[in-house]
């Protein structure tokens, strides 16, 4: 755990080194270049892993939506109840 925030700490501080040293334009380059790395590290999903997320999405995109349009509903009852005049 201490090797992990030592580690941590002197990249942290050679970060900010390295940031004074560069001026402000020439941490633009640096920021892709971070980016492109980074980005080259996803792993993008297979197509079964697609068809299965997207189906859960949405699944719980129309449970979530039918939830909703149920309180909608009970509340407008609610409204008309109390706001209905009495015979």
């Amino acid at each position: 755990m201490t090797d992990e925030l030592e580690v941590s700490e002197s990249l942290v501080e050679k970060a900010k080194a390295d940031r004074a040293k560069r001026g402000f334009f020439g941490r633009f380059p640096l920021f892709f270049k971070q980016v492109w790395s980074e980005l080259k590290k996803v792993s993008r999903p297979t197509w079964a892993e697609l068809r299965n997320y997207t189906g859960v999405v949405l699944g719980f995109v129309v449970v979530v939506m039918a939830l909703i349009s149920l309180l909608d509903w009970g509340f407008a009852q609610l409204v008309i109840f109390a706001f209905t005049p009495s015979k």
